[in-house]
């Protein structure tokens, strides 16, 4: 909402001859409010490089160990956007007079086409949180709210409680099955202070960004105190029953392996044998090791995983 000053409200109304322009509104970035340290979420102006955000920066945000602080990106692009305004609110006198009361306040709606339902299960999972929305257009320019004094770009803050997203069934012959997103922006969001950052002054395109993908680990064979095999899949969406491979994951460095005393133990070998299974050869493996996928990727458009910890019994 734009927000009256009395008095000293007048502004110069001049405008620029070629405008920053941001276009429908494609993905969002949701960043909780708060952090757990109390800090709020936000884009430092100190944080860009030669004014940009960095791949660097940008991977840092989506795989920040500690999910206060860490960016959680729509899974695919909107379709069918229809943002909208929630009407203000007059009285209207005898006289013919009319005086504001409230101001309206901006609404999102938009649909993401063909996504299992399991993930709108994990989108309400934060609804009632307080948190807000970096917003990207259809050229993956970032819009936020500006601090005061300019330092610092904040996710545009959502009206708690508002958030919902829902799964609605294909028709047959006429529609497909999609998850639906609605939900209010806040009436403490100053539009006045909406800022963006072009996308020729982001390093990677953020439409093509995915996000985190939960693993889950499970031990299979025998565990002894040399080797240890494990199963890395994902299961918490797809087929019932059906666990999807991750592959490709044989970098010593990105496993943290830790005897029952919390010393860590690093493979000096690991295979993939079979699609998503992985033998690893250790030393000193014991009753309460544990194994964890930590791999991080090299770029933000990469794919990053999440896995639970896995304790062993050898």
């Amino acid at each position: 909402m734009s927000f009256c000053e009395c008095g000293t409200g007048q502004q110069n109304l001049g405008v620029l001859g070629c405008y920053d322009a941001f276009e429908s509104v494609k993905k969002h970035i949701k960043v909780n409010t708060f952090d757990s340290e109390g800090n709020r979420n936000s884009i430092l102006l100190s944080e860009l490089v030669d004014g940009k955000l960095t791949d660097a920066y940008i991977l840092g945000k989506l795989t920040e160990p500690d999910k206060s602080k860490r960016w959680f990106i729509t899974p695919k692009t909107y379709e069918n956007v229809e943002p909208s305004r929630t009407d203000s609110t007059y009285e209207d006198f005898s006289s013919g007079a009319r005086q504001l009361i409230d101001v309206g306040v901006k609404a999102f709606q938009g649909i993401i086409p063909k996504t299992a339902g399991s993930i709108a299960g994990k989108m309400n999972s934060s609804a009632c949180a307080s948190f807000g929305n970096f917003e990207l257009d259809t050229s993956g320019s970032l819009k936020g709210e500006m601090s005061v004094d300019g330092l610092e770009l904040f996710p545009i803050q959502v009206a708690q409680g508002s958030y919902e997203a829902i799964e609605i069934e294909p028709v047959e012959g006429s529609s497909v099955q999609r998850i639906q997103i609605t939900f209010q922006y806040a009436k403490t969001v100053n539009e006045g202070q909406l800022r963006i950052i072009s996308s020729t002054d982001i390093d990677v395109d953020l439409l093509k960004i995915n996000g985190i993908l939960d693993g889950e680990l499970t031990i299979t064979g025998t565990p002894t105190s040399t080797a240890i095999s494990v199963v890395y899949g994902i299961d918490s969406m797809g087929k019932f029953g059906v666990v999807i491979p991750i592959e490709g994951q044989t970098d010593t460095g990105s496993w943290e392996i830790l005897d029952s005393s919390l010393t860590p133990i690093v493979p000096s070998l690991v295979t993939e044998t079979i699609a998503g299974q992985y033998d690893f050869t250790v030393v000193g493996a014991d009753t309460g090791t544990t194994v964890k996928f930590v791999g991080v990727p090299s770029s933000s458009i990469d794919q990053a995983y999440e896995s639970n910890v896995l304790s062993i019994t050898v």
